[in-house]
């Protein structure tokens, strides 16, 4: 048992170490919160999946090619830029993304005029460039006179990953011991949205950040031309109340960047990446990385669910759990990113799951080879080969899987003829045997079964037929029928008078007599399997104990009858005056007559012992000894012998037949007398030892010699007769005492040794 429970609780225990360690795995990749390349390629396509239609009220003013072919190469005179601003009175805020950092020194009264411009406007916010982000410096700050001018300023650097591509932006740093904010966040203030802009402040992570929600592909906000602006083809109406942006659009102008929403094209202008954070700051969204821990738990999660269904399910059921769990994990870090704005990387999850599949089915197979090969060896102990096979040989722990399927089908083939070989045993024995299983429902039966139901003229029990059913056609004894039915269901098995440890008599509706043993079968772990019964018809042989009582009778008075008439006639014819011869044959006459009946009586009680059935009464065998003391004592002391009880005499109970037992006690101590010479002593007693009683009868006799110990409990034999005298014994009385201690569950000994005497001891079991 403690074997088979351990090799069911190693798989058990491997696959909880695996479950931990492939969950640690992936909470480590997990915490890293994205694993390079491969995430930033899953977050790539999940941005472009969750485009959202452009924001009505934010609006480019593009210089586009048109514009650059109409009013001549770039850069353009700053009065051009503040004829522009003239037309943009009506927007929200206007955001320029054009660098003035240094006067122009070809028109320089150009930068008075837009700074005119600028002023009058009141919504402008101008652009400024940081070297760094982190400790930044100013290289692009706008001139004192238009900076002065503007309504606000903010940065416009792009946060660029190391593959070229922007997916993040710091929406505020410090410069200068001021705090700074990004152009995007500078325009919402502007344009008297402070709340929205704040709310995307507490979105960001702790250094600022959020990675970008883009809205679309390029050219996915409304752009107008910068030519249409500023004749005027515009009307007021379309701008006001706008976020405008006025930036480089042309062929070669401007900055380009690549973003996960413009792999198909060169990139998006930064102007675009501005007004994409405006958006989504207006949207209120933003989209956030989770904690470490969260994106860990984000990844175990499917390595638990995968390896529950490969504990659980079928490997076919668990590959497609473990493919459905895969397309899972990318659309459930898309449905975060689109619904909750939360990007969980994907990649820490899909290596954990794409690891679950093959690790486990490593250790399945393992834990399945090592079953088999216990198997196998366990087959090869307790099956040794039979009808002339093979002996299975245990395949090596570096074997194939190949070769260990080889064995196991070798293994089965020699199963299947086991099976063969038990069924045509079980149609080979001459009862009637069936095989009940736990719920007594008959699951094989023999050829004399159903010879023995068609005798009987009832239809032969099917195959999966309750045992209920065929007792009512068998038993007539209802009482009997419950007892069977009791043992067939496994009920009571270990009570001693059950017909699971002895063989019950019944009697069938034709009137045969039956023996009917019940034997219960139990699994390899010791639970109960079910029920083997077998049917002896012994009609013939209670016919022949029958004759046999029969012939005992006849023993027991017909010959008894002639040798008491005998004896009647010897001691009518007994004259003292006549002839000593006479009487001295007479005298022989009678002692044969007398030793005749006593062969008769002792053949019939030894004849009775050896066939009638014991009682299992409880006795006390110190009585019984010392009535037997009692009935032999005036013959022991006319013989002058001293005959007594060793006391106190324990309470020494047993269990049997009180007539039987008491005659083989007083066998013993007739025999002490009858041999003991005149002046000994006999002693009786009775000790105990672990489980028995021993009761013993001590003479001082010659006693007998070791050559005939060894016959001296054989019917008829009467050993030691020239040493001891014949005191006219048949041979029968010891025997009869063998009988009736076997026959109660125990034996006699006797230890003797010539001229000390003999011992004579009667070991019966406890109650």
């Amino acid at each position: 048992m403690a074997d088979a429970t351990d090799s069911q609780d190693r798989p058990s225990r491997s696959g909880l170490w695996l479950t931990v360690a492939l969950a640690a795995f992936a909470a480590l990749l997990g915490s890293f919160n994205g694993l390079g390349r491969l995430d930033q390629v899953f977050y790539d396509r999940a941005v472009m999946m969750t485009g959202r239609a452009p924001d009505p009220g934010i609006m480019i003013v593009a210089i586009d090619d048109a514009s650059i072919d109409a009013l001549g190469r770039w850069p353009w005179r700053r009065a051009i830029h503040a004829a522009l601003l003239d037309r943009l009175s009506g927007a929200r805020a206007v955001g320029v993304d054009l660098i003035f950092a240094e006067p122009d020194t070809t028109n320089p009264g150009d930068d008075l005029i837009l700074a005119d411009s600028i002023r009058r406007n009141g919504r402008t916010v101008l652009p400024v460039v940081l070297d760094r982000l982190r400790n930044p410096t100013a290289i692009g700050l706008p001139i004192p006179a238009l900076a002065t001018a503007a309504a606000s300023t903010g940065f416009i650097n792009a946060l660029i990953d190391p593959d070229g591509v922007v997916r993040e932006a710091e929406l505020t740093t410090q410069f200068a011991g001021d705090r700074r904010n990004h152009m995007a966040i500078s325009m919402l203030e502007v344009g008297g949205e402070s709340a929205q802009a704040q709310r995307l402040l507490e979105r960001a992570d702790s250094q600022g950040r959020i990675l970008i929600p883009y809205s679309g592909p390029p050219a996915h906000t409304r752009t107008v031309s910068y030519l249409s602006v500023l004749r005027g083809d515009l009307p007021p109406e379309e701008l006001r109340g706008k976020y405008v942006l006025v930036g480089a659009w042309a062929t070669g102008l401007g900055d380009n960047y690549p973003t996960p929403v413009s792999h198909d094209v060169s990139g998006i202008s930064g102007v675009e990446i501005v007004a994409n954070i405006l958006q989504a700051a207006r949207a209120d969204i933003a989209y956030q990385r989770p904690p470490s821990w969260g994106n860990a738990l984000f990844a175990v999660l499917p390595v638990l669910l995968a390896c529950l269904a490969l504990w659980r399910l079928s490997p076919k059921q668990a590959l497609l759990v473990s493919i459905a769990l895969v397309a899972g994990i990318v659309l459930a870090a898309w449905l975060l990113l689109a619904y909750g704005y939360l990007w969980f990387a994907p990649t820490a999850a899909l290596a954990g799951v794409a690891l679950c599949y093959p690790l486990w089915s490593w250790r399945s197979q393992e834990a399945a080879l090592r079953y088999m090969d216990n198997e196998l060896r366990r087959l090869q102990r307790e099956y040794p080969p039979i009808l002339n096979e093979a002996r299975v040989q245990s395949a090596g722990p570096t074997a194939s899987l190949e070769s260990r399927v080889g064995e196991l089908r070798r293994a089965l083939e020699r199963v299947r003829n086991l099976r063969r070989f038990l069924a045509d045993g079980l149609d080979g024995m001459p009862d009637a045997t069936l095989v009940f299983d736990q719920e007594g429902r008959m699951r094989f039966r023999n050829q004399a079964a159903i010879l023995y139901f068609q005798r009987l003229g009832i239809r032969p029990p099917r195959v999966g037929g309750p045992a209920a059913h065929l007792l009512e056609k068998t038993i007539s004894d209802e009482a009997a029928r419950l007892r069977v039915a009791k043992a067939l269901s496994g009920q009571h098995p270990a009570e001693a008078a059950s017909p699971w440890s002895a063989g019950l008599e019944v009697r069938d509706h034709a009137g045969r007599d039956l023996i009917l043993k019940c034997v219960p079968i139990h699994t390899a772990e010791g639970n109960f399997a079910g029920t083997v019964a077998t049917l002896t018809d012994i009609s013939r042989i209670r016919q022949a104990e029958r004759q046999r009582e029969e012939t005992l009778r006849f023993i027991s008075h017909d010959m008894r009858a002639p040798q008491s008439s005998i004896l009647a006639l010897v001691e009518m014819t007994r004259d003292a005056e006549a002839p000593d011869n006479q009487n001295g044959t007479l005298k022989r006459i009678a002692m044969l007559a007398n030793r005749t009946l006593r062969l008769v009586d002792d053949f019939v009680h030894l004849t009775r012992a050896e066939s009638m059935a014991i009682g299992s009464a409880e006795l006390d065998l110190g009585s019984l000894l010392q009535d037997g003391v009692d009935d032999f004592w005036a013959s022991a002391s006319q013989r002058n012998l001293v005959l007594e009880v060793t006391t106190p005499l324990p309470a020494a109970y047993t269990r049997g037949d009180q007539t039987l037992l008491m005659r083989a006690l007083c066998n013993l101590i007739d025999n002490a007398v009858k041999y003991s010479p005149a002046g000994t002593r006999i002693d009786c007693g009775i000790e105990e030892e672990p489980g028995f009683w021993r009761v013993s009868v001590r003479d001082q006799g010659q006693g007998i010699a070791a050559e005939d110990i060894a016959r001296l409990f054989e019917p008829f034999s009467r050993v030691g007769v020239e040493r001891r005298g014949d005191v006219g014994g048949a041979g029968l009385g010891l025997a009869f005492v063998r009988t009736v201690a076997e026959r109660h569950g125990g034996s006699v000994e006797v230890r003797s040794e010539p001229g000390a005497g003999s011992v004579f001891t009667l070991r019966l079991p406890r109650a």
